[in-house]
């Protein structure tokens, strides 16, 4: 059986998040054309998506006729800048502090007379870039035997593009000091100045060759970093595929080999490593017996269809039913699933664009049958409505008028307008919207929708306390998932929480709802005598504190696998909830 092992390091290094963060950030504050020179970074993926969001890469400065330009993370010669600033543009440098660093240490050396050694490929933007800095002559080796063709020097400098392989380096500096070695410590600087997460990428692909049977690389075939992890794991005798999506994958080929892992290069953002890994995984499943791969794909229909997470919400609206009633009610369970079902879809389907970043089968499935998928979940919620209507009539009321915001809330308004009173395509576009109106729809189905009568509401202290509770677990889920997709959610537009915040006051956020969840929950046990079954609501807490590190530090599990593992929480709630009910 096919085994993945996902390395530690694959996604965005630094130097590119930071790139793509300054461009995401600039599409969101002005309405001017933006420009970088050529591609902001070697990954075609990213900057297709960069161009729908008005992002073009100028081949050339001609293209150029005003707005922003973006300086690409490989930075550019002082004298293309100068042409820029010729232009009347406005320039932001969003080259990658490691290389900035190259660019002074060139300069400042070069300057003193120093011979300047690159190790590089010629022509690379990065190593182009780094010979603008230089202040006199430069030589460009691609491999440590082209030491012994350098001239003879007073002085040398020998520095590394960032994305080199250290092994290389470390070569080419002991061929140096050979070619070199009447001149002192101070005549031949030798200046490491490769990248410390490239390092670690292509020392983790050299740690996992003993392990595994072949890799899978995903990036940009034109990316010098990703290719670098590919050529490391073939020196180390091991078949490595080098892929930007997993439509390049090859079964045939891949069966072949029992364990295999999956890296990538800098460029490669987290959700094409996860559409990837998925595919592996699918991959993986042909090789197990027919009942096992139905089961996996009914779990897997399940988990599209949101049916998993519906089932979870009516086990609460059961607990809910205990807890503020001392009975159950399966109609309200039942109005509840269909409910959180539908119109999770519908969610779904308004954003298709994110979908097919992060999942494209499921994505194109989705359009495909974009349709009966329309009518299915409309009718979930005509469904989830007559069983509101068979609790009560004011619970059928309540039930509609709830249905009716849930669809105002996705209804586009019209094109988005930045300069206008309302500058939002739709209420789902205003920042950080989504996690609240979720957490707060959930909470009214659960705990309100079942109560409410004609003559008063239940206004309870008990009844505010669990109304609270499930929308605190509901908002510190949605702020999770949030976390699962926050590269892609920035190349849509998407802006949730943990973009508006920063991740890392998003994820102290999520500590600070559950930890306030766990305290009303002991509040709702001594204060409002609401019975030990709120045990349950606080183990569903528990469980989602124990998947905080797991998905706001890393994503460690990937796909539909983690909706599985954050949207337990709510079965586990419900389940123990109930368990505890009847049992004590």
């Amino acid at each position: 059986m096919m085994k993945i092992i996902l390395a530690k390091t694959a996604g965005f290094c630094m130097g590119v998040r930071r790139a793509v963060n300054i461009v995401l950030e600039l599409v969101e504050e002005t309405d001017q054309p933006i420009y970088t020179l050529g591609p902001l970074i070697h990954n075609p993926q990213v900057v297709e998506l960069l161009k729908k969001r008005g992002v073009v890469p100028a081949q050339k400065l001609e293209e150029i006729k005003s707005g922003i330009v973006v300086i690409r993370s490989h930075g550019i010669r002082p004298q293309l800048r100068k042409e820029l600033e010729k232009k009347g543009v406005e320039i932001v440098d969003a080259t990658c502090p490691r290389v900035a660093r190259v660019h002074r240490i060139v300069e400042k050396y070069s300057r003193q007379g120093y011979l300047t050694v690159i190790l590089g490929d010629a022509g690379h933007s990065e190593v182009e870039g780094i010979l603008g800095f230089v202040q006199g002559e430069a030589y460009i080796i691609e491999e440590p035997e082209q030491v012994q063709e350098l001239p003879e020097a007073d002085k040398v400098l020998f520095v590394a593009q960032t994305t080199q392989s250290q092994e290389k380096f470390q070569k080419a500096a002991k061929a140096l000091r050979e070619r070199y070695p009447e001149l002192k410590e101070e005549e031949l600087k030798i200046i490491n100045t490769i990248c410390d997460s490239t390092e670690r990428r292509q020392n983790e692909v050299k740690e996992l060759a003993g392990r595994v049977d072949a890799f899978v690389i995903v990036g940009g075939k034109e990316s010098a970093n990703t290719r670098r992890l590919k050529e490391i794991a073939e020196e180390a005798g091991k078949p490595a595929f080098l892929v930007e999506t997993e439509a390049e994958l090859i079964p045939e080929e891949l069966r072949a080999f029992p364990r295999i892992a999956l890296s990538a290069g800098a460029s490669t953002p987290n959700w094409m490593i996860r559409r990837v890994y998925e595919e592996l995984r699918q991959i993986a499943l042909l090789e197990h017996s027919f009942p096992f791969r139905l089961f996996q794909r009914l779990a897997r229909l399940g988990a599209v269809f949101n049916f998993y997470l519906g089932i979870g919400a009516g086990l609460l609206a059961l607990l809910s039913g205990l807890l503020l009633r001392e009975k159950i009610s399966v109609f309200s369970a039942l109005s509840v699933f269909f409910y959180i079902s539908a119109v999770h879809n519908l969610a779904v389907l308004s954003r298709p664009e994110l979908l097919e970043i992060i999942e494209p089968g499921r994505g194109r499935w989705f359009l495909r049958h974009r349709q009966i998928l329309m009518s299915l979940s409309f009718f979930g919620l005509v469904l989830g409505g007559i069983f509101a209507f068979w609790q009560s009539i004011w619970s059928g009321i309540l039930y509609w008028g709830l249905v009716f915001l849930s669809l105002l809330y996705q209804v586009p308004f019209g094109r988005r307008n930045q300069k206008g009173l309302f500058p939002y395509q739709s209420l789902m576009d205003i920042p950080g919207s989504k996690d609240i109106f979720m957490a707060l729809a959930w909470a009214v189905v659960i705990v309100l929708v079942p109560i409410v009568k004609k003559t008063e509401l239940h206004f309870e202290l008990r009844f505010w306390l669990v109304f609270l509770i499930i929308a605190l677990m509901v908002l510190a889920r949605s702020i999770l998932q949030d976390f699962r997709d926050l590269q892609a959610d920035r190349m849509v537009g998407k802006e949730t929480l943990p973009i508006l915040f920063g991740e890392r006051k998003s994820r102290w956020l999520v500590h600070f709802i559950l930890l306030a969840g766990i305290i009303i929950s002991l509040l709702a046990w001594y204060l409002a005598e609401v019975g030990t079954a709120i045990l349950g609501l606080m183990l569903g807490l528990v469980w989602l504190w124990l998947c905080v590190p797991l998905f706001t530090i890393r994503t460690v599990i990937q796909g539909l696998r983690a909706e599985l593992l954050i949207d337990s929480g709510f079965i586990l709630a419900g389940v123990s909830g109930l368990a505890i009910f009847y049992l004590t």
